[in-house]
């Protein structure tokens, strides 16, 4: 029926067809993150807050609460979250 090089020939047509197909790879976000710490992305890099801004934050905060108690809407009073200097939002 076909010859042994006819056979062949269709074998190597095929696998190099299948060679040439692009196989889906998916991204690892996990690996994108150690690259780029490695190479030192400063967008990565999270600094500390400014103490200045930190006091600002809690004297805000505080007289909020207070300012909030006075006109006695207690439901109103959130806990400060300590963020230990260190940007938030």
């Amino acid at each position: 029926m076909f010859d042994k090089e006819e056979i062949m020939a269709w074998e190597n047509e095929i696998a190099s067809k299948k060679a040439f197909i692009k196989k889906k790879r998916y991204r690892d976000p996990r690996i994108e993150k150690l690259i780029e710490v490695r190479k030192g992305i400063k967008t990565v890099h999270y600094r500390k807050e400014i103490k200045s801004c930190r006091k600002d934050h809690y004297r805000h905060y505080r007289s909020k609460t207070s300012q909030l108690v006075r006109s006695e809407k207690f439901d109103m009073i959130v806990s400060y979250k300590r963020t230990s200097g260190w940007l938030t939002w």
